[in-house]
């Protein structure tokens, strides 16, 4: 009785299975998952995907189209249609392209496709799956059409748009350094790039800011987050407009989450304005954030910010190191120097 009951088996799977074509997408747009993202300044810009396919379709052609509902289906009228590989049509591979603008445009291919948007019209994100669809054949043996369109496209990549600019983010704090401004940002998005832009404040009669050595700057207000990587692709970029400026900017770029942006190379005793923007993933630029004036101050060493923050100094022999009393004074420096490594 056994024989019977695996034939059986063997029947039913063989009446299920499908054979059919198989279309292999690549590109050569930077993709995170699959998923190439587009600025509003590249909407009109091309995307261009390799194909490769195997097997052939049932009757109907194999359909390589655009669509922001679900693949697997014919192409909708509001589908962007790419190419439709015939039973005449034997290339195994090719390329198709498309611009997030055509995308846009083919969605007002039908009566009830409603508002139809263009790039400049388009102010909220919307993503393009890119598909490949067929008829495959099935049955019994393998050999009949089946009725409906199935999904025969991999990897599923997918062409996000993505029109709004990050919101404007705030410089919350900066702390005065030797020669430095250490920049605290506030408001960036995750997988976006902080930019700090600092140039000199222009004085009258005078391209110096004067020698104010602290100009009220928090020296440490206990929430700097400064990641110890300070160069950050810093360079002068040339006098970009900062109001009341003069001179060259500075311009530092890190990623958001990794601490405090350090503008480095500056002159200690020099007033400079910052300013902050933020670049988000795919490539939108926010607003500059309200300016913020900050002097760098000459350091005088580790142990004289010691004293300088409380620390107490003793004197006679012991000021050399030397003794009991010398090594309390190093100890209890290194307790300071460990506080101050936790807050900064």
């Amino acid at each position: 009785m056994r024989l019977p009951f695996i034939g059986l088996l063997l029947f039913a799977s063989t009446a299920v299975a499908q054979t059919g074509p198989t279309v292999v997408f690549t590109s050569s747009s930077t993709a995170t998952n699959n998923t190439v993202t587009v600025p509003k300044s590249e909407c009109g810009q091309e995307r261009r995907f390799s194909w490769q396919r195997s097997g052939s379709a049932c009757e109907d052609s194999i359909y390589l189209y655009v669509t922001t509902g679900t693949c697997g289906t014919r192409p909708a009228s509001t589908d962007l249609v790419l190419a439709s590989l015939d039973s005449a049509n034997t290339a195994t591979t090719g390329v198709v392209d498309f611009t997030v603008g055509e995308a846009l445009a083919a969605r007002g291919g039908s009566s009830d496709a409603g508002t139809v948007t263009t790039c400049d019209t388009q102010d909220t994100e919307i993503s393009f799956k890119l598909c490949a669809s067929a008829r495959r054949l099935g049955g019994s043996l393998g050999l009949d059409c089946q009725e409906t369109f199935s999904n025969v496209g991999s990897p599923p990549f997918v062409v996000k748009y993505d029109p709004q600019p990050p919101a404007t983010p705030s410089i919350a704090k900066v702390i005065a350094r030797d020669s430095a401004l250490s920049v605290q940002v506030d408001g960036a998005e995750a997988n976006s790039t902080v930019v700090v832009e600092a140039a000199r404040v222009a004085t009258a009669g005078s391209d110096d800011a004067g020698t104010d050595a602290d100009a009220g700057t928090d020296t440490d207000a206990g929430t700097d987050v400064d990641a110890g990587t300070e160069d950050g692709g810093q360079g002068l970029v040339g006098a970009l407009a900062l109001e009341g400026t003069t001179g060259p900017v500075t311009r530092v770029t890190k990623a958001s989450g990794e601490g405090n942006v350090v503008v480095n190379g500056l002159t200690n005793g020099v007033t400079y304005r910052l300013q902050a923007t933020i670049i988000d993933a795919a490539g939108n630029v926010s607003t500059g954030s309200t300016q913020v004036d900050a002097t760098p101050v000459k350091s005088n060493g580790l142990f004289d910010a010691y004293v300088e923050d409380g620390g107490q100094e003793r004197g006679g022999c012991a000021a050399t190191g030397g003794g009991i009393a010398g090594g309390a004074v190093l100890a209890a420096l290194g307790i300071w120097l460990s506080s101050r490594r936790k807050v900064s």
